[in-house]
């Protein structure tokens, strides 16, 4: 079966938007004490946001070893590196009872801007 373009970018978002709604809907309700731990920018962030960023950018350049035109790459390392960011988050909260919906925006945001800069420089 052969999707166009628009159809991909379709499903991309369908499936962004359900992951989004999903990590909103998890996120616990917390004493003021609590939510001053998870801040917005702190290094954590910054390491999420380098990660995805990184394995974005290497998934995407390995799709396109592999022969997948732009588009296709753009979206399995965008698919791929969000999904290990969910991973991530799914862990600590059965491990640490800590889940953040706050990393995982840090997460789509490192997988779209590194897969962005690699699609760039492609």
């Amino acid at each position: 079966m052969v999707l166009n373009a628009k159809f991909k970018h379709r499903i991309f978002l369908t499936v962004l938007l359900i992951c989004l709604s999903g990590c909103a809907a998890n996120q616990k309700i917390t004493s003021p004490s609590t939510a001053k731990k998870d801040k917005w920018f702190a290094n954590d962030k910054a390491q999420h946001f380098s990660a995805s960023f990184l394995i974005g950018a290497l998934t995407y350049s390995i799709a396109r070893a592999g022969k997948a035109d732009k588009d296709d790459a753009s979206i399995i390392g965008f698919s791929f590196s969000s999904t290990c960011g969910i991973a991530k988050e799914i862990n600590d909260e059965t491990k640490h009872n800590n889940w953040s919906y706050k990393d995982l925006v840090w997460d789509f945001l490192g997988s779209g801007v590194g897969v962005s800069v690699s699609n760039a420089l492609d």
